[in-house]
């Protein structure tokens, strides 16, 4: 079943600061690369082997701190994004140090083709490492997976004896002149890297808008500054600060990840835990593993008091989550909508325990007790800076398509996007659930109850994308059409309230989910 997209999907100011950085990450090197081949003023010589030494030794530190922080966690959990994350460290962190160290020059080196060629390596295989972490179904992938210990210390043995030798004397291997067609081959690898380095940035940026990793964020600046290095290693002149610029990128980019890799340890208390979050594919993991403190204390302070709703907030986030992913939602409308379908019956806290878990009829004033609840979650949750994003769906996720819904009886697209959605998941899970004053439906009677109020009580794109879901889980939408009756009968079997409170069936689905 194909989705029309009516409307464009909630569009995130941060999406275009994700943009703008983006776009600054990606010209800002080549604007500066530009000037200074074209302004001599602006690309002095500045030859100093030490310094080259010092500044390369700052680059390999941080990459094998962080290679020695991932090595620990892939040692422990065998997971394959952290192994290939700790040899694409390994790689930077030894042949940049061996680069340094083959300076002609330096410590007597000669002439040599390994001191440019070690560089160019480097950063060739951190691209590959971090490309095949992605790529987690993948033969290398799985190979380090099955044996991470031992992928990690046959890197450090191939590579440290590697560098040694061509430090130890970086005339070897063909290291006095280029092999055929070296230049060619060289750039087009390396034009191959970029690429694939702009990719990888680019999928860890939208990872880190649906969980706020610091690590994810810092691996987006390591991959697009490897890339301005890149272009800097390919354009920039030999001593000149269009030169020196490559090493600086990778100074910073490594830097910033060696940071937060010590950042998140000391927060998650453990190194496993800090890296853990690379190795998640799944974007409502993604988001789950973000969640700010202050949600899971809500949430456990509800469930707590409501026996019925323990696991309840977690299907109905996961379900418009899902949603959310069909209707192609961005990343920060995914995370808001995740928490704010989370947090949908938090208003419940002020809602007594004889009222909650009452096997049978309401009164009315029970009932207006019941429908305060979207408003005073929305109050609760609005003290919570970390929570902004979540309130119009704790709020409005009780509104209805026809506008019967409360607490503002909002009416068709009147309703934000989040509300109509997670509306929609609500009733699904009350309606597949053991309540105190019913049991659990059968999952067809659901579906049908759903798809029947698609244009009533629901945004029939909402229901449409719904549907989907289910489709995509084996419930087939063939067995969703019913008629209006059905749907009346069907809506007063799930509320034990009085007639007068559910005629024409438009907020007894949902009334106590």
């Amino acid at each position: 079943m194909s989705l029309i997209q009516r409307s464009s999907p909630l569009r995130s100011p941060l999406g275009r600061w994700g943009t703008l950085l983006l776009i600054g990450l990606l010209l800002g090197p080549a604007l500066i690369l530009f000037a200074g081949r074209s302004i001599p003023a602006l690309d002095p010589v500045f030859e100093s082997p030490r310094f080259h030494l010092v500044i390369v030794s700052g680059i390999a530190a941080c990459a094998l701190l962080l290679a020695l922080a991932t090595a620990v966690a892939a040692a422990k959990d065998g997971r394959a994004a952290p192994v290939l994350l700790a040899i694409g460290c390994v790689s930077v962190g030894f042949l940049m140090l061996a680069h340094g160290l083959t300076t002609p020059g330096m410590l007597g080196q000669p002439l040599n083709m390994w001191v440019g060629r070690l560089g160019s390596l480097a950063l060739i295989g951190f691209a590959a490492c971090l490309a095949a972490a992605l790529w987690d179904e993948g033969p290398v992938a799985r190979l380090v997976a099955r044996a991470p210990r031992l992928s990690i210390a046959a890197s450090v043995v191939v590579i440290g004896i590697g560098c040694m030798v061509i430090v130890v004397d970086p005339t070897v291997l063909a290291g006095t002149r280029p092999v055929p067609a070296e230049d060619l081959l060289r750039s087009l690898i390396l034009l191959a890297s970029a690429l694939s380095l702009l990719f990888t940035g680019s999928m860890h940026w939208r990872r880190w808008r649906l969980g706020r990793d610091r690590i994810e964020l810092s691996l987006v600046l390591a991959s697009w500054l490897s890339m301005a290095a890149i272009l800097s290693l390919g354009f920039g002149q030999l001593w000149r600060l269009s030169w020196w610029d490559y090493h600086l990128y990778l100074l910073a980019g490594f830097a910033a990840t060696s940071w937060a890799v010590v950042a998140e340890s000391r927060r998650s208390r453990s190194l496993s835990g800090a890296v853990q979050g690379i190795s998640v594919r799944d974007p409502l993991e993604q988001i789950t593993r973000g969640h700010p403190e202050a949600l899971d204390a809500l949430i456990g302070a509800v469930e707590v008091k409501d026996p019925y709703t323990h696991g309840h907030s977690g299907r109905v986030a996961e379900m418009s989550s899902r949603i959310g992913l069909r209707l192609g939602l961005e990343p920060e409308a995914l995370r808001g909508l995740h928490q704010g379908a989370y947090l949908h019956d938090v208003g419940k806290i002020s809602v007594p325990d004889q009222v909650l878990n009452k096997p049978g009829e309401l009164t009315d004033e029970e009932w207006e007790s019941i429908k305060g609840h979207p408003v005073v979650g929305w109050e609760l949750a609005s003290r919570a800076r970390s929570l902004r994003a979540s309130l119009v769906a704790i709020r409005h996720h009780h509104e209805r398509w026809d506008g019967s819904g409360y607490p503002d009886r909002l009416a068709g697209e009147e309703i934000p996007l989040a509300g109509r959605i997670v509306g929609v998941a609500d009733v699904w899970d009350a309606l597949t659930s053991d309540r105190a004053y019913r049991p659990a439906w059968a999952l067809d009677r659901a579906i049908s109850h759903i798809a029947a109020g698609a244009g009533e009580l629901f945004d029939p794109l909402c229901v449409e994308a719904f549907l989907d879901v289910l489709d995509d889980a084996g419930l087939a939408p063939e067995k969703t059409r019913v008629d209006a009756e059905a749907l009346l009968r069907a809506a007063m079997e799930c509320h034990p309230a009085s007639e007068r409170r559910t005629r024409s069936a438009r907020t007894g689905p949902a009334a106590r989910s």
